[in-house]
């Protein structure tokens, strides 16, 4: 078993996309895999992992989801990497960017974490991005996905979770061809809700869609009637939405009580109708179309034991959250491992990363090794009924996407 030490719950063309963004050329060309000398005194020390995530408030089952996918792997494996005993460092961000910079300094510069993962909100991954530059920290983003992050030039900055562009354009592009030319659009006014809806209005646009309007509520609204108002009295034939976590609950549930379910047709994200939101969203969420990378009803070997195994020890099916977590962690064990251990020599660690490549529960996993974003499948899903349970039913397969490797 691995030891949590716990703490109180307290975004290429580079020069263009985004203030922060540093050139593609800074990545540099990647270093030959090696295998570190076996006696480094320091590669037996504790490994230390930190993770930074959205403990409490809006993503608060998010973040917990995403640590108890990680910390699944880590058990599974015995608790350790290349004989280095795993101890996880857990801070809270709270959603907030000036937090999240603090406690990634505690975790970097007090307590000596060897990597970093976790970070669920963009807004506060934006704040962290020169932080990760300057500190040359490695990290590991298992949840942001702004799709600037993939255009930050930072050689030690890798992301297993998702681009926004992956599932979003391309759900865009769907959307056109399959369920209307014009749509409304909603989502969290945040980085991350304003990401995903730019992404779909692109891949929408671009074959000729219409944006009729975007509405972003605040994250965290309890009350979506105005919003839901407006868009019944443009009565478009489509929406498309990015809410998660509590925000999703509220919003699939006051879309069908306003009575535009089965009126308006409903698109999303899908991160909106997920494994962690879709038991409080019940029926009213039923017909909801959406992309995303993942859905707990995929039929591989790989998702049927990662499904198995999750439920036999939280008793609740996974969602996107815990197979970010999960893969995550093997990642890091695969690089770490293939560096006996050394977390020190961060070059030859890259090249580990960037050498991953496996069966996720997902399905086929591994990196862009410009971006180095995560490639993987997109599946278009719609909320359905199986075996007795509402999940998401996978009705087309988008095979190994992955982003631009610049963007203007």
């Amino acid at each position: 078993m691995t030891h949590a030490r716990r703490t109180p719950a307290s975004p290429r063309s580079a020069t263009t996309r985004r203030r922060f963004l540093g050139g593609a050329a800074a990545l540099g060309t990647t270093v030959a895999l090696g295998r570190a000398p076996a006696v480094l005194a320091q590669s037996r020390a504790p490994l230390r992992i930190g993770v930074l995530n959205s403990f409490s408030k809006v993503f608060a089952a998010l973040a917990n989801a995403n640590l108890q996918g990680m910390q699944m792997y880590f058990d599974q494996i015995g608790g350790s990497i290349a004989g280095r005993k795993i101890e996880i460092v857990r801070e809270d961000d709270e959603i907030n960017p000036q937090v999240g910079l603090q406690k990634l300094k505690k975790m970097v510069e007090s307590d000596k974490c060897d990597v970093i993962t976790g970070i669920q909100a963009s807004n506060v991954l934006g704040a962290a991005v020169e932080y990760f530059r300057q500190s040359r920290a490695f990290f590991l983003c298992s949840g942001a996905g702004a799709t600037a992050f993939s255009y930050t030039g930072i050689p030690y900055f890798f992301r297993c979770s998702i681009s926004g562009f992956q599932p979003h354009h391309a759900m865009g592009e769907w959307y056109y061809d399959n369920v209307a030319k014009e749509a409304v659009l909603s989502g969290s006014d945040f980085a991350g809700g304003r990401d995903t809806l730019n992404e779909f209005k692109v891949g929408f646009t671009k074959k000729g869609g219409k944006v009729i309007k975007e509405i972003y509520p605040p994250l965290g609204t309890g009350d979506f009637s105005a919003y839901l108002a407006d868009i019944r009295s443009i009565n478009p034939p489509g929406t498309y939405h990015f809410y998660a976590g509590t925000d999703a609950v509220r919003f699939v549930k006051q879309y069908a009580e306003f009575g535009l379910k089965g009126k308006i047709k409903c698109t999303a994200s899908g991160f909106m109708v997920e494994s962690d939101v879709l038991p409080s969203q019940g029926r009213d969420a039923l017909g909801i179309l959406s992309s995303l990378h993942y859905s707990d009803a995929l039929d591989n070997a790989e998702n049927k034991k990662f499904v198995a195994d999750y439920r036999a020890k939280h008793k609740e099916f996974p969602s996107v959250y815990s197979e970010y977590g999960y893969v995550a962690a093997r990642c890091f064990h695969e690089a770490i491992q293939r560096v006996d251990g050394n977390t020190q020599d961060k070059d030859k660690l890259r090249a580990a990363m960037l050498a991953v490549k496996f069966n996720a529960p997902r399905g086929p996993f591994s990196f862009n090794p410009v971006t180095q974003n995560s490639i993987h499948n997109i599946y278009i899903r719609e909320v359905a009924e199986l075996d007795g349970r509402i999940t998401n039913k996978i009705i087309s397969t988008i095979p190994e996407v992955r982003e631009p490797n610049t963007r203007s």
